[in-house]
């Protein structure tokens, strides 16, 4: 029978634990440094395969057994466009985005929360890749994430959490929940409450929201931008009766972010920091 820990993703570090399906795809001779499985599960209607996910110096990989046999995407860490890891109560899940062999390509790995710390680790470990600011701006460290005390302290602590040792921070942008009119007295959840901080390294999203924005506003999402990725961004702007988007273009995929008019003008300010560091 089994236990509880069979079914929860464990880190793997000699051969005989990687399952027979994925040795195949892993050298022998020379093991990656970090191999996480995460057995086969299921959440509600949502049934996730078994994955192994390598994680070298400079490449990361995501073995999937599906119904057509063993899927591999692999990224080297400099073809990533962003990192996501995010949980909606025990639900938990890591995402990659980037272009992987020259074509846009995006894996969720799920798992349940009790081993968040060991997928911690590896957005940990890319987000150390990327490199800092191109040109010489001012950055004001954590201090300036001390704003949002006044705001709403639970995103102060998820900001904090998120910025790297060493991470200059130049400006955050608080973005409160947004809802539109549904049917009568209901309304439709357009955008949940985020915070947008800017570092010299990356931009970070920090939301409320669950994986689509469909799971409810009990959990957390946090995506990792490296400034690199960023080509251009346009903005729409907002007006009293409409809410404004903020489309960032990266090499894979392009980001759609709304907001409210009163969150405009931190916008901007953050989006013209950007440019400067970014010498654009």
């Amino acid at each position: 029978m089994l236990s509880l820990t069979d079914v929860w993703a464990r880190q793997l570090i000699a051969w005989e634990e990687i399952p027979g399906l994925f040795r195949p795809f892993v050298p022998a001779d020379r093991l990656p440094p970090y191999l996480i499985y995460s057995p086969p599960d299921g959440w509600g209607s949502c049934k996730v395969n078994a994955r192994l996910t390598m994680l070298c110096d400079k490449k990361i990989s995501v073995l999937e057994n599906t119904v057509d046999g063993v899927q591999v995407s692999e990224w080297l860490l400099d073809d990533l466009d962003y990192v996501e890891q995010g949980a909606v109560h025990l639900y938990s899940w890591l995402r990659l985005s980037g272009v992987a062999v020259g074509r846009p390509a995006v894996v969720q790995v799920e798992y349940n929360a009790v081993a968040a710390a060991l997928f911690t680790q590896v957005v940990q470990a890319v987000r150390q890749t990327w490199g800092g600011a191109s040109r010489e701006v001012r950055g004001e460290g954590q201090e300036a994430l001390e704003s949002l005390a006044a705001i709403d302290y639970r995103f102060l602590n998820y900001a904090k959490e998120c910025v790297l040792p060493g991470e200059r921070v130049f400006t955050t942008v608080y973005q409160p929940e947004l809802t539109i009119p549904r049917f009568l007295f209901s309304r439709r959840r357009l955008t949940a409450a985020y915070v947008c901080v800017l570092t010299d390294r990356e931009l970070i999203f920090v939301s409320d929201a669950g994986s689509g924005g469909s799971m409810g506003r009990y959990g957390v999402v946090r995506r990792y931008i490296p400034l690199a990725k960023i080509k251009e961004w346009q903005l729409e702007p907002a007006t009293w009766d409409k809410t404004g988007v903020w489309q960032l273009k990266l090499p894979g995929e392009c980001i759609a972010i709304h907001f409210s008019a009163p969150a405009q003008s931190s916008l901007l300010v953050l989006a013209a920091l950007l440019d400067e560091i970014r010498g654009g």
